[in-house]
């Protein structure tokens, strides 16, 4: 059985956009005197830098009144309305799974807790996988993968990701590291002299990625 992990966020659906729409929305819907005043960039980047969790005490203040606001509220409702499937994403889920593959939504959690689950089945992805796990760092994503690891050991492995930094921290010759492109990441150049990794422009490509696993492990056993 040939395992696949994705990452949803930047590698299944563009939510970048969506972020950045939910985010105005939701400032204009609870606070619309911010947009007309000199405040709104300071609201806007507050907001911005809770969602990603990377909020400074500079802006505690104004979270403090963006929760009081409901803004934050609003936003995490808002979000899933505008995240985007990226082309034939879902097709490539279903077809691995129509293969035999079992396919797990290998993530980051959002800040706000289990808002991955909630924007997963708020846009129907959520059924589409075997399994679904969030993990909140980096610590906390190497333990479950350790985990999964524990649970096949001998299964191959085919993480997909956008974000090259996670796969720095896996040594695990047993699993294929394939890196969608993303304008938003930066490559990791010493990731490409690994054998175990790759980069790839469309999710199409993981349906040739699979059919050549299936000859390699086939040609293996015989």
């Amino acid at each position: 059985m040939i395992i696949y992990l994705f990452d949803f966020d930047g590698t299944l659906v563009d939510s970048t956009q969506a972020i950045e729409k939910a985010l105005q929305i939701a400032i204009d819907k609870t606070m619309p005197a911010v947009i007309e005043s000199d405040l709104y960039e300071d609201y806007y980047k507050a907001l911005f830098l809770f969602i990603k969790g990377k909020l400074t005490y500079q802006y505690l203040g104004v979270i403090h009144e963006l929760v009081a606001q409901g803004t934050i509220h609003e936003y995490y409702k808002l979000m899933p309305k505008y995240i985007k499937d990226y082309p034939f994403a879902r097709k490539v889920i279903r077809e691995l799974r129509k293969r035999g593959r079992y396919v797990i939504s290998f993530s980051g959690e959002h800040t706000y807790p289990g808002g991955k689950v909630i924007f997963m089945k708020r846009t129907g992805w959520y059924g589409e996988f075997d399994e679904v796990i969030t993990f909140k760092g980096t610590k906390d994503m190497l333990q479950k993968f350790e985990t999964l690891r524990g649970l096949y050991p001998d299964e191959p492995f085919v993480w997909v990701d956008d974000s090259p930094s996670r796969f720095t921290y896996v040594l695990d010759e047993n699993t294929l590291l394939v890196q969608k492109a993303s304008p938003y990441k930066s490559d990791v150049a010493l990731l490409f002299e690994r054998q175990n990794f790759m980069k790839i422009k469309s999710l199409r490509e993981v349906l040739d990625i699979d059919e050549g696993l299936e000859c390699l492990l086939n040609g293996d056993k015989a």
